[in-house]
């Protein structure tokens, strides 16, 4: 008889990473009756209900929409959150607004007659004809990056037509109704739903360096061809995937970008000695001659 008897413990801890990875939703918002069978695990009497409702701390009503999305390659479900506040979104001065419009795209004016054509309006490509008007409204906080996102998500739809509008039904999601969004999943009635290029990174909680957090970048995401070209060195095949690219770069390197551990490389499982709040020097860093053009930031 072996001296070892037993089972084998659940594996409750997986593996982070950094880097790029195409991903897909495959859940909004799930019971967690639902996401114990997402994720395969059993349901337990312990299970508390998941809260998506909440307040900020002027007492407006806030919504997270968590999207649940599923890497392939990866083979492993990650969290993106976005926190919807019952709250116009102003500037720091509180003189400009910022609007959203039917295709997701997001604009600042002191008024809205002042907001630029291409927001209010369909322009031919060609003679700048405008060719129809687009809806638009007062963007609540936390839209512009639910925007950003359907907008690589919905990426079999064209946005640039002028049947084209998606507006989500923000008094929806105050109600605790995610049903919308929900019905978008595997690609609804229309079929719009793609896969996109995500940008995982690692946050560690400054306040206690045990505690950390696989994140994805929500500020800006790639079409799902982006990836091959990220796997060849970068080599982006046009001047308006070279464009989207450096916007890309720009953004997540910036001083507003992504507040965590990341690199700019395919996805690879996260090495703690390459991250500084871990005590690392970055000597996962490519070297020169690599054609990773930079990695490693907070």
């Amino acid at each position: 008889m072996s001296m070892v008897t037993g089972k084998q413990r659940t594996q409750t801890e997986s593996t982070k990473f950094v880097g790029f990875t195409n991903v897909k939703v495959k859940a909004i918002n799930p019971t967690r009756k639902e996401l114990n069978k997402l994720l395969g695990k059993d349901d337990s009497d312990d299970d508390k209900d998941i809260d998506y409702m909440s307040e900020d701390k002027d007492g407006n009503k806030r919504a997270r929409v968590t999207f649940w999305l599923y890497s392939e390659k990866l083979d492993k479900y990650v969290p993106h959150s976005v926190n919807i506040t019952d709250k116009v979104r102003l500037n720091n001065n509180g003189d400009k607004t910022q609007y959203i419009n039917s295709v997701c795209a997001t604009a600042w004016a002191d008024d809205p007659d002042n907001l630029p054509s291409w927001f209010r309006s369909f322009m031919d490509k060609e003679s700048k004809e405008e060719l129809g008007t687009k809806e638009f409204r007062p963007a609540l906080v936390g839209e512009e990056e639910l925007g950003t996102l359907l907008r690589s998500w919905l990426g079999r739809l064209d946005w640039f037509d002028i049947e084209t509008s998606v507006m989500v039904n923000t008094e929806k999601l105050f109600k605790d109704d995610f049903s919308e969004l929900q019905a978008l999943i595997d690609g609804g009635e229309e079929g719009f739903d793609t896969e996109f290029t995500a940008l995982g990174g690692v946050r560690t909680d400054e306040s206690d360096k045990t505690k950390q957090y696989q994140q994805i970048y929500g500020k800006a995401f790639l079409p799902s061809g982006y990836l091959g070209y990220i796997q060849k060195g970068f080599k982006f095949p046009t001047e308006s995937s070279k464009k989207a690219w450096a916007r890309f770069q720009e953004g997540v390197e910036g001083e507003y970008g992504f507040n965590a551990y990341f690199e700019l490389v395919p996805a690879k499982d996260y090495d703690p000695k390459d991250d500084p709040l871990q005590g690392g020097d970055n000597s996962g860093q490519p070297a020169a001659e690599e054609q990773s053009p930079t990695s490693k930031k907070y």
